[in-house]
């Protein structure tokens, strides 16, 4: 039966996980992409090149990649509740360590490395996989409205950052962030993040019957490599970092180098996180309603439109634009990930789905790589970020085509 939001299995109320999970998101995610705050206080001070140091968010973005399949693994063999508080300890001291760097080398250790795995650990995978293990109806609404938390953190944590930054460094703002993420996380998953004894059964109304079959046992992900919806999901997720990276990483030097405040470009950067929480649960419905593949297309034109709002400051310079730019982006931002969980959920359910996630997000993973080193690079080559943009929203097209591609099979009458 359907878990309800009311009761829950084992006397533990699947809101409450839901609440922690959305914490959770809304922490990680938020240092995570805070990057883009402190790289141009890490430009203003050591003088490197921006596609040198955009590199620290690519080798991020590359050892989760990495890591998501031992993650995945992590989870179904440990559960998702001890490799989260492994991330989060991780997560929090990395950024503790973070305010310590003095070199390209101690950026791309802290920074790209461990503070990677931490985020990998702790966010994303446990949390779908979770939500996959308790809920069997409403997969979309309840991803949306978990992951509703990663915005949050984008709209709490990047204008805290900088105002930090302003008033007491960077040094500072670091040691503050972490110190904050593991006095918070370190309780909250210990006490709210809990699995159901009996797992929610896969949904299988739709699918073909050699697919309902494999469901009823069970994917494993060498099941799941042979498949064309995996291949499919795996380009989405390779295809929404190209869409979307180059631009979150360098929007705010971007913003500044057209002679916005850095504090104003700020609070954008969080009306942007604001407008993601709203963006993710609402396609989370959406895709429950109309589609997912359909969800996932409005929302990659949200972003193409973003985009296009942000590089219309190169020929009219005005707040109006980085605030269209807020609105469009931030809608679509972050909203594709909910709907590639929901929709492998329904694909490969089974214990070892988090596995099977986890070798999705391998795409994810170098997709991320490639795209903040990219913008960086373009801007270091033509001195300008108008290329890197502009190849970003091509991306939004190819990403909306492999989400039809995955479309489940539907049973023959």
């Amino acid at each position: 039966m359907p878990t309800s939001l009311r009761s829950g299995r084992d006397g533990v109320l699947p809101w409450r996980v839901v609440a922690a999970l959305w914490v959770t998101l809304a922490i990680a995610s938020g240092l995570y992409f805070s990057f883009p705050i402190f790289y141009v206080a890490l430009l203003a001070e050591f003088g490197w090149s921006r596609g040198a140091t955009a590199a620290a968010f690519s080798i991020s973005s590359v050892v989760q990649g990495v890591l998501s399949p031992v993650v995945g693994m992590l989870v179904d063999r440990f559960g998702p509740r001890r490799v989260m508080l492994g991330g989060a300890c991780l997560l929090g001291g990395a950024c503790v360590l973070s305010g310590q760097i003095g070199s390209l080398w101690a950026l791309y250790l802290v920074t790209g490395v461990l503070a990677a795995a931490g985020v990998c650990a702790v966010s994303w995978i446990p949390s779908g996989a979770l939500i996959a293990r308790w809920f069997t109806e409403r997969r979309g609404s309840m991803m949306g409205l978990a992951f509703s938390g990663m915005g949050v953190g984008l709209l709490v944590i990047g204008p805290l950052a900088q105002w930090l930054i302003a008033g007491y460094g960077w040094r500072v703002a670091y040691l503050v962030l972490g110190l904050g993420t593991l006095i918070v996380l370190v309780p909250l998953i210990s006490l709210g993040v809990r699995e159901p004894t009996v797992v929610a059964p896969p949904v299988r109304g739709d699918l073909s019957a050699p697919d309902a079959e494999r469901a009823s046992a069970g994917w494993n992900v060498g099941d799941a490599v042979r498949t064309r919806a995996f291949w499919a999901l795996f380009f989405a997720y390779l295809c929404t970092p190209l869409a979307v990276f180059s631009v979150v990483t360098h929007q705010v030097a971007f913003a500044v180098d057209h002679g916005f405040p850095a504090l104003f470009v700020a609070g954008i950067f969080g009306l942007t996180g604001l407008l993601s929480t709203v963006g993710r649960i609402v396609f989370g419905f959406v895709a429950d309603w109309i589609g997912r593949a359909t969800s996932a297309t409005i929302s990659y034109g949200c972003t193409a439109v973003g985009t296009l709002c942000l590089l219309s400051l190169d020929v009219w310079p005005q707040a109006a634009g980085l605030y269209a730019y807020a609105i469009f982006f931030g809608l679509g931002f972050g909203a594709r990930g909910p709907i590639i969980t929901a929709m492998a959920s329904q694909l490969f359910p089974g214990r070892r789905f988090g596995a099977i996630y986890g070798a999705l997000s391998v795409g994810n993973g170098i997709g991320g790589g490639i795209a903040p080193w990219f913008g960086g690079v373009v801007h270091d080559v033509t001195g300008s970020y108008r290329t890197a943009f502009l190849i970003a929203v091509s991306f939004c097209v190819v990403g909306s085509a492999c989400f039809w591609l995955a479309r489940p099979r539907r049973r023959n009458a």
